[in-house]
């Protein structure tokens, strides 16, 4: 009877351990390791842009490769500074034809504009010059009264005109100039975060180009990425006012604190109004929630101009956006569905 049990016995340990081994075997076989994280930062599109990114099936330098050529791709073609770019043919000759990806831009920095009623206004390069705001290493001065009305003579989008059936864009007054900048760094990570999903589609991470952050993909594959909006009226740029938890999507963030100098004591941005040509100033802090950082990147601007007493606030939720504007006495409106990004996901 002793010897039953004994076997008995064995026989049940051999199927606890079998059930075991085979438990284990599962779970080395179907569970995912952790993504291993690569990042770099790269000098483009008039900011630093930063690039975190764990591939799935594809290494992450590979990916990393790809994000740094699609920017640096971007920048030859899109900024005003670059010689022999798009933008800077346009500003030079008057007229530039255009490929579909440069007729794309174009429509939409326009469109953008009437929607926004000129708070958007590609045609404020003029205005950046002016105040030195142009490039990194312009000399900034306020200027008098007499030259910023001189120059609004030339800021109006409505003097871009675009022939889409022979992809011509033609600047249609002598002193126009064009500055893509609102617009083109939003495109450039939504179609940086394009390209990675094209060559691994469960890759994860962000790009974050000077505040302007779209998600390649959640934390870890599950997780959403935590953002830190920052406090505008703090010296320490990673001090934060607020949080926002986002596992895809796009957020933009205008603030006065990113590009600014001092003289006589005043600070002067280079969110120029286009209407009065100065810097707004009915706003400290705009933060927009897009599907894409192209929409998130041009609203943040516009929604920045508009300021902080906009009753049209939440009209522009109808393009798919949500607001966070701060005033620059702290005060804070948002738009509806705003509070539903600040729960963990």
């Amino acid at each position: 009877m002793r010897q039953k049990n004994m076997h008995s016995l064995r026989v049940y340990l051999y199927i606890i351990a079998l059930g075991v081994g085979i438990f284990l075997l599962s779970l080395l076989l179907f569970s995912k390791p952790t993504p291993v994280y690569e990042e770099k930062e790269f000098p483009v599109l008039g900011t630093i842009v930063r690039v975190k990114v764990a591939g799935e099936k594809v290494s992450s330098n590979v990916l990393l490769n790809t994000a740094e050529q699609e920017l640096y791709r971007l920048h030859s073609k899109f900024s005003p500074n670059v010689e022999g770019s798009v933008v800077q043919q346009l500003n030079t000759d008057r007229k530039v034809e255009v490929d579909e990806e440069g007729l794309f831009l174009f429509q939409a920095a326009y469109n953008y504009a009437v929607i926004t009623g000129g708070a958007f206004d590609p045609t404020v390069r003029p205005l950046l010059k002016l105040w030195g705001f142009d490039d990194i290493n312009s000399t900034k001065k306020v200027p008098t009264q007499e030259e910023i009305n001189k120059t609004l003579e030339n800021v109006d989008y409505r003097f871009i005109k675009i022939d889409e059936e022979n992809r011509e864009i033609t600047l249609l007054k002598d002193g126009v100039e064009v500055d893509l900048g609102g617009i083109a760094k939003g495109y450039a990570i939504d179609l940086v975060i394009q390209k990675i999903k094209e060559i691994d589609p469960g890759a994860t991470g962000f790009v974050d180009a000077g505040g302007d952050i779209g998600i390649i993909g959640p934390k870890f594959g599950e997780l959403a990425w935590v953002i830190g909006i920052r406090d505008p009226f703090s010296q320490d740029a990673l001090k934060s006012i607020d949080t926002i938890y986002l596992t895809s999507g796009a957020v933009a963030t205008s603030g006065d604190y990113e590009r600014f100098f001092v003289q006589e004591g005043k600070k002067y941005h280079h969110i120029l109004d286009p209407e009065d040509g100065y810097p707004a100033e009915n706003a400290s802090n705009v933060t927009v929630i897009a599907e894409k950082a192209m929409v998130a990147d041009v609203f943040s601007t516009a929604l920045f101009v508009l300021g902080y007493d906009n009753p049209a606030l939440d009209y522009f939720t109808d393009f798919g956006i949500q607001a966070l504007v701060i005033s620059p006495t702290g005060e804070s409106t948002e738009t509806k569905g705003f509070d539903y990004f600040r729960e963990k996901m």
